[in-house]
């Protein structure tokens, strides 16, 4: 077993603090307590990381030792150093300071941090702390292929103007992502349209784009589906290849701007531009989008939760939150029956959880993880 540890991606743990770990199980992940809090324990892997070396030199940094083995990385951690980065989105960070320094392939940093993070044993907390800054401090949301946005537009009655007000009043409280808007229509609205857009991988290149999945129009009561919205407002030029939703409150009001970047680090530099307003948004050639102010946008991610997808909102995207997007009202009356597996290296592995916790209703979910169950002939969800 030590051998095999040895060699595991990201468990070869060089901290005091790994004894006190449980030991993983081959294709499994293991949630389990520890001081008490909520341990998920990624299951052993001999691979190397399946990610090609870069040209330039890997420094280690925060436990983490990136080292050429032919073809592909071998990744040491240190996980009690890698814990003690106190910093939100740290390890994101870090993957665009070692795409910047040619240590690994441009576009391949965030693959690898959440490589980094689903196989290293950590409380979930912790996971969330060191890959997604925006969500706790910076306002934003990263955008990757399970992340699905839901937007919704007014539909105003035939010769209202362009500019027209759609908003009789509204008041703004809070900030980030803890925003509270009362608001009352103006009589112009006739109705409005819901749409969701996914974000795709391109093909033969690395990064994303966005794409139209659906849009519901309803207007005085009738409802009528198409495939895609009446307007698109996610159209960046070809060089936007990384994604972040921006929410910005200012002068009683909530501003949504999706802010694109050439290359991980590119987008970092954008982010902060933009957090200086609108005006610096206007200011980027495109590769930021303010959208109008009567235009609404929430984030989601995407899972699959008794084999059909199912879009859970962020932040706060948890199992029992799945659970209760696809229906169920009570996430407690199906743990005994739950079946979870979660993404690891490509694959989707089993997470064994005791059914007598409520820890799995807590886990985060990144999207991409399967939720199922059986039905008793007895229960209605």
């Amino acid at each position: 077993m030590m051998r095999l540890l040895r060699f595991a991606f990201a468990l070869a743990l060089l901290a005091a603090g790994a004894a006190c770990v449980h030991r993983p199980a081959l294709n499994t992940y293991r949630l389990t307590r520890q001081d008490n809090a909520a341990i998920l324990v990624p299951p052993a892997s001999p691979r190397l990381a399946d990610i090609p070396p870069g040209t330039g030199h890997c420094v280690e940094e925060g436990g983490i030792r990136l080292q050429p083995a032919g073809k592909k990385l071998r990744v040491t951690v240190d996980r009690g150093a890698l814990l003690n980065q106190r910093e939100p989105g740290w390890l994101a960070g870090w993957s665009i300071r070692a795409e910047a320094a040619g240590c690994i392939p441009a576009g391949r940093g965030a693959e690898l941090a959440e490589w980094i993070v689903e196989s290293t044993p950590m409380d979930t907390a912790a996971a969330t702390r060191l890959l997604y800054p925006g969500v706790i401090s910076g306002g934003y949301v990263e955008l990757g292929p399970w992340s699905r946005l839901e937007v919704h537009s007014p539909i105003l009655r035939e010769g209202t103007p362009v500019d027209a007000p759609v908003i009789d009043a509204m008041k703004v409280t809070g900030h980030g992502y803890n925003i509270d808007v009362d608001s009352s229509l103006a009589p112009s609205v006739i109705g409005f349209e819901t749409a969701w857009y996914g974000v795709e991988r391109n093909a033969g290149g690395i990064g994303y784009h966005f794409a139209p999945l659906s849009a519901e129009r309803n207007i005085q009561g009738a409802v009528a589906h198409a495939p895609a919205p009446a307007v698109n407002y996610f159209q960046f030029p070809a060089e936007a290849r990384f994604f972040r939703l921006f929410h910005k409150s200012e002068d009683n009001d909530v501003l949504a701007f999706v802010i694109a970047g050439s290359a991980p680090e590119d987008l970092e530099r954008r982010t902060k531009a933009v957090g200086n307003g609108a005006a610096t948004c206007a200011a980027a050639s495109g590769m930021c989008l303010a959208l109008p102010r009567r235009v609404g946008v929430n984030p989601f991610v995407a899972v699959r939760v008794n084999g059909r997808e199912v879009r859970v909102p962020v932040p706060g995207a948890n199992v029992a939150a799945a659970i209760r997007a696809a229906g169920v009202a009570n996430p407690d009356s199906v743990t005994p029956r739950l079946l979870v597996r979660k993404r690891f290296g490509g694959r989707l592995a089993p997470v064994r959880f005791d059914a007598n916790s409520r820890d799995i209703l807590g886990l985060p979910l990144a999207g991409g993880e399967q939720l199922s169950w059986r039905d008793k002939p007895d229960q209605i969800n």
